[in-house]
């Protein structure tokens, strides 16, 4: 049976009202879709308990030029009152602090630039994730049956049986909606929906030296993931709705992070080009596709995803943090790369927000069929 974890939330603390954190130096004027889209008035993204129950967390983007009132900010636990140092932590685009607190703390009282706002600590849920093969992703207004497929191709190669998606304020459905939507795939065994409220950022083309310099919120999500939800679990597996990991061997992902050195392992990919074997009316998914350019190896393509059993020690340290293709501050030979599986990442899986992935009957380079990737969507979905 599915369990699902209901009403998780993640617990924002925004910064005091007319404070906003700014911008760094630009070589060209921003466009406002670029501004309207930028994180300015979070202070927190999350606040959470760590999964021993001995510290509380606060992760959220870097200062830019708020340095000094995050030096000086105070941290008061209610309702005892004691105030504690907050021990930092932090990667180039994750800012996270670690305090000490006493047992019953349920409230903390954060003074930052001559103001207190007080925040719940919001519980930890590595529990509930427990000796599962985990696979998270963050997604907004995927097509659902995408999401199912997603999740069906996984279950069937990979061995997962737990799903974390972390839904971006989507419009097309509610998250009772997506629940159900997972629990309708046979073999996972548990399932939660956490909404992320806030704006996911653009590239800056205003700083051409580090365009992705604002990308707060995709790395600050996969680190949530990993220490409010998954320190538990016994492997994680990072895909998005769009890229599939196509066994190359009989052993699993999972398999290969347990028996890497570091416990985590790194795969490479390719672009399934958008050309469908199939006219369709109803739709397009991922079983319509599995050709790539000719001569490509897709074991050295420029998609890189990873996946990592959460309980080696080195892990255990709060300054390790996974992003979307690497793991920041990792220590040195943590980077394996089994030929056991490759990402096959689908041009034709999106809604539009950041490429044209039109579907296309023909392209102008040669093509052929990924023999691998073929076989392995006919097994997990014969009837398409």
């Amino acid at each position: 049976m599915t369990a699902l974890l209901l009403h998780s939330q993640m617990k924002p603390v925004h910064l005091p009202e007319g404070m906003e954190r700014g911008l760094r130096p630009a070589t060209a004027a921003r466009s406002e879709k670029f501004l309207t889209r930028y994180e300015s008035r979070v202070l927190f993204y999350d606040v959470y308990w760590s999964q021993d129950g001995q510290q509380i967390i606060l992760q959220g983007p870097p200062p830019i030029d708020l340095g000094p009132h995050y030096d000086s900010a105070r941290y008061i636990c209610q309702p005892g009152g004691q105030e504690v140092r907050a021990a930092p932590h932090h990667s180039e685009l994750v800012h996270l602090f670690s305090l000490d607190a006493p047992k019953g703390t349920t409230h903390l009282d954060i003074v930052f630039a001559g103001q207190t706002q007080r925040v719940a600590v919001a519980a930890n849920h590595a529990d509930f994730f427990a000796g599962t093969n985990m696979l998270f992703t963050l997604s907004k207004d995927n097509d659902l049956q995408w999401i199912m497929d997603w999740a069906r191709f996984h279950v069937v190669h990979q061995g997962v049986d737990a799903i974390l998606l972390f839904d971006n304020m989507s419009t097309r459905y509610s998250a009772a909606e997506l629940e159900a939507a997972l629990s309708s795939v046979d073999g996972l065994k548990r399932i939660a929906v956490v909404p992320v409220p806030f704006t996911y950022p653009l590239e800056d083309q205003a700083v051409p030296e580090h365009i992705f310099w604002a990308h707060f919120l995709q790395p600050a999500v996969i680190v949530n993931m990993l220490r409010r939800y998954g320190m538990a679990a016994d492997g994680i597996l990072n895909c998005d709705i769009d890229e599939l990991a196509v066994p190359l061997a009989a052993q699993t992902v999972f398999e290969s992070a347990k028996k890497s050195r570091s416990g985590t392992v790194y795969f490479r990919g390719c672009w399934i080009e958008p050309v469908p074997s199939a006219t369709r009316g109803d739709g397009y998914r991922h079983a319509d596709f599995s050709q790539v350019e000719a001569g490509i190896d897709v074991t050295r393509g420029p998609t890189n995803k990873w996946a990592l059993t959460p309980h080696r020690r080195w892990l255990q340290n709060l300054k390790v943090h996974p992003y979307p293709h690497v793991i920041e501050n990792r220590p040195m030979l943590t980077r394996h790369k089994p030929g056991t599986a490759f990402i096959a990442h689908f041009k034709a899986i999106s809604n539009g927000w950041k490429y044209d992935r039109t579907v296309k009957s023909e392209t102008a380079a040669p093509l052929k069929p990924q023999p691998k990737l073929a076989a392995a969507l006919a097994k997990a979905f014969p009837a398409r």
